[in-house]
């Protein structure tokens, strides 16, 4: 039988920040978000580890979602 603990936590917030540290063939990404009406004002922050492959897969799904494109890759200079 199932008890309230076994349930997985939810939060909701709005996302008020980000960073990232590339750690190789991974990437951790740190995000902080806010609740509503939190009556000490803090932020939540959280710590995702992910491939690059899992990266970019969000990244492409953020972008479908959002009805934007990718920034394309600046062409490197001669004297790059």
């Amino acid at each position: 039988m199932a008890t309230a603990e076994d349930e997985p936590i939810q939060h909701h917030g709005a996302l008020v920040g980000w960073t990232h540290e590339d750690l190789g063939d991974r990437v951790m990404i740190c995000m902080q978000s806010r609740r509503p009406l939190s009556p000490d004002g803090m932020a939540d922050e959280t710590r995702l580890m992910m491939t690059k492959n899992q990266a970019a897969v969000l990244a492409n799904y953020l972008f479908g979602i959002s009805g934007r494109l990718p920034q394309p890759a600046r062409k490197r200079r001669w004297f790059a």
